[in-house]
Parts: C-alpha cells; sequence; structure tokens
C-alpha cells in the first residue's frame, strides 16, 4: 500500500513540475509578447514621423525618407521572425524561404547591409544561443543572396 501511494505522490509532483515549467514558459513568451508590442508601437510611431524616427540614432537616418520608413518597416519583419524562431514557432527551413524571398527585394538588402553590424553586436552581447543562431542564418542568406560580398 505504501509503494502505491508513494508512486501515485512521484506521479502528482511530476504532474506540478510539468505545470509549473509550462507556466514558466508561458509567462516569458507573455512577457515577450509586451516587450516586442511595445518597440512596434514605438517604431509606428516613428515610420511616418522624421522627427521622431531620428530619435532612434539609427543608420537609417541617413537614407530617403521613404527608404529610411520601408528599412524600419523591414524591421518590423525581421523581429516578428526573431520572436517566432526564439520560440520555436519558425523552424530554420521556414526562415531560410522567408530570407530568401526577403533578400530577393533591394529593401531587404539594404536593410541588413544597413543594420547587421548592431544586429550581431546585440548577438554577442546575449545568452540565447537561439538570437545568435538567428543573426548567424539571417547574415549567411544575406551574403548568399549578394554573392558572398559585403
Amino acid at each position: 500500500m505504501a509503494l502505491i501511494s508513494l508512486i501515485i505522490s512521484a506521479a502528482a509532483l511530476a504532474g506540478v513540475l510539468v505545470s509549473l515549467v509550462y507556466q514558466s514558459r508561458q509567462t516569458r513568451i507573455s512577457q515577450d509578447g509586451s516587450i516586442r508590442a511595445s518597440h512596434r508601437e514605438l517604431l509606428m510611431l516613428s515610420l511616418n514621423d522624421p522627427a521622431l524616427r531620428a530619435c532612434w540614432g539609427s543608420p537609417s537616418n541617413d537614407l530617403p525618407d521613404d527608404q529610411a520608413r520601408q528599412v524600419m518597416f523591414a524591421n518590423l519583419i525581421v523581429t516578428w521572425w526573431q520572436t517566432q524562431y526564439v520560440l520555436k514557432e519558425l523552424s530554420e527551413a521556414e526562415l531560410a524561404i522567408s530570407l530568401g524571398t526577403f533578400f530577393r527585394g533591394e529593401v531587404g538588402r539594404t536593410y541588413w547591409s544597413t543594420v547587421h553590424r548592431g544586429w550581431w553586436r546585440i548577438a554577442e552581447a546575449t545568452r540565447s544561443k537561439r538570437k545568435k543562431r538567428f543573426v548567424a542564418i539571417v547574415d549567411e542568406h544575406y551574403r548568399l543572396a549578394v554573392g558572398g560580398n559585403d
């Protein structure tokens, strides 16, 4: 009888642990979503306002207005892919397909050539292996698209 009680207790404890791990992941996803929403809102405010855009101190400030807005919008796309990749909602294969299309366009290539150094600095500062891997994948597909230059 004691053995059965022990097995039931162990199963209950395992269930609690699984639940805690799941709740921790959901909390992290929720926090990340809130942070991304705030970032998106800030970008959207500055997307059509050059005075606000200058606050970012971005290399895109040196671009003509339309091109700067395109680069900022491309940033929204790439950060969305990063979020999906880090949360394991986007596989490397899916990311590769998206990047292949993205870098066929001039805007995508301009975006990455303008900001890739900043992405690498952030990747080097993070402890997240998936964030580092994401930047490496994007950079690899950019280099393939431009023929290994840059």
